[in-house]
């Protein structure tokens, strides 16, 4: 089941009801817990065999190592061992076969071996992460081990971010799933509208743009400017599919009392790589740098050590998006940006930077480097990503031009909403919000947005990109 379906629908206004209806914690955190088993394991109920084996793993070692914390060390070793057991041949074991079996042939050893084509459960790599940073915080002692494994399976399975997000903390979750929730009509109208627009962004942005880009990257040859133009394309689609996607998670957690962190800042408006990550999948990425790159060493052994570690940080982050090299091409490109970024920027007079010239041509930089970074992300062949860096991007046939120019053109179409909804975050809300125009504008809005999820509904809905990883 996924949120723009509308089982859905049906399925969060009966969870809606119920949950409100119960309003005794316990209660609501059961049928929580009800639901979230129902939405997750709907297509594959054996999904949620894994979901739960993994929180389990976690679940007992954390009370181990509180237990016993002279082996505290061991005991967090295993549950991280099984943890990424799991992780590792569900995700990856095909990934290593295919390349046993290349390297094999390419040395002239005959074989037999091959993928066993083994079904990724969805999700997967983000209930891992977020239960092995539970353990990881009770061995730092920044966290205590709960006791109550239902408030526990409660915030590993809730269903408004299992699937792809965001990377919630075990303490937040646990925190809000200890605490009495009440109703707020408020926040539920606030969740709504959020909700509302992450939908939006997904059905109308987002897949209105992906057929386009994927027949270009489908294409043999295609022409250079037509690969360009569908990278633009990619960048507007993944923006609005992925942050689509949170923000239907963090609308419905809103209108059931719960609170999801943010998980996008437009990333596309950063100066550098570091700000385009503290602005992209902001939970993923302060994962990365809590427990990789400070693990790892961080910047406290200078410009080496840092570089080490952002090194191995984006590798292990780019393979964390899927069983192929180019994710760790992609991963290795985001470590080259940052360590080239750490060393070039100071040397750049703070007088320019400051500029609103120097603003400008910063965020026009980055924006272009992360486009770039787009196109070894979409494209999953690693040799097919060098033959279509070969190409011109000035050199097209006529048709191929045209076909350039219908790809840009819902490249704009597709962004205008979303630099509307930016400019009216900066200039209108600010204003409106304090006026009596606010709830008769934003029910007008909804109904715009009801008129085009009619327009734009498909019948074969499009998976989420990042459910994938």
């Amino acid at each position: 089941m996924t949120f723009i379906q509308i089982e859905f629908v049906l399925f969060f206004l009966v969870v809606f009801t119920a949950y409100w209806a119960v309003r005794e914690r316990r209660l609501q955190n059961v049928l929580l817990i009800v639901a979230s088993a129902l939405f997750y394991g709907w297509v594959h109920p054996w999904f949620l065999l894994l979901l739960y084996v993994s929180a389990a793993v976690d679940y007992f070692g954390g009370l181990g190592i509180e237990r016993y914390p002279k082996h505290k060390g061991l005991v967090l070793a295993a549950s991280l061992g099984a943890n990424l057991s799991l992780l590792g041949y569900y995700k990856y074991w095909d990934f290593f076969l295919t390349n046993v079996a290349a390297a094999l042939d390419a040395v002239g050893v005959q074989n037999s071996v091959g993928p066993l084509g083994i079904l990724l459960p969805a999700g997967i790599s983000f209930y891992t992460f977020q239960s092995m940073a539970y353990s990881i915080d009770i061995y730092r002692g920044e966290l205590k081990p709960r006791k109550n494994l239902l408030e526990y399976m409660l915030a590993v399975s809730f269903f408004c971010h299992l699937v792809a997000g965001p990377v919630q903390r075990a303490s937040n979750l646990l925190m809000q799933a200890e605490t009495p929730r009440t109703l707020d009509w408020e926040r539920v109208r606030s969740g709504f509208a959020l909700a509302m627009w992450g939908a939006f962004k997904k059905m109308v942005c987002a897949d209105t743009v992906a057929p386009y880009v994927d027949k270009i990257f489908a294409l043999e040859s295609p022409s250079g400017p037509m690969v360009w133009a569908a990278t633009l394309g990619f960048t507007i689609q993944i923006l609005a599919d992925f942050s689509g996607y949170t923000d239907i998670a963090r609308g419905t957690a809103r209108m059931l009392g719960w609170e999801l962190m943010e998980n996008f800042r437009h990333p596309y408006l950063a100066t550098s790589p570091s700000e385009f990550w503290k602005r992209w999948h902001i939970s993923f990425s302060t994962w990365i740098r809590d427990y990789l790159y400070i693990s790892f060493g961080g910047s406290r052994g200078g410009f080496l050590r840092a570089t080490m570690a952002t090194s191995a940080a984006m590798l292990i982050s780019g393979l964390w998006h899927g069983a192929s090299w180019n994710f760790v091409l992609w991963g290795a490109y985001h470590a080259l940006l940052l360590i080239g970024y750490r060393l070039v920027t100071p040397r750049i007079p703070a007088s320019i930077r400051a500029t609103p010239a120097g603003h400008v041509g910063a965020v026009g930089l980055m924006f272009g480097f992360t486009v770039f970074g787009w196109l070894l992300f979409r494209e999953t062949d690693v040799s097919r990503i060098f033959r279509l860096l070969q190409l011109n991007p000035l050199a097209a046939t006529a048709d191929e031009w045209v076909a350039t120019v219908v790809m840009l053109t819902m490249v704009v179409a597709t962004a205008t909403p979303l630099v509307l909804a930016l400019l009216a975050e900066r200039f209108v809300l600010p204003r409106l919000s304090t006026s009596g125009w606010y709830l008769p504008v934003q029910t007008t809005v909804w109904a715009g947005f009801a008129v085009c999820f009619y327009i734009f509904v498909r019948m074969d809905a499009v998976d989420f990109l990042y459910f994938q990883f």
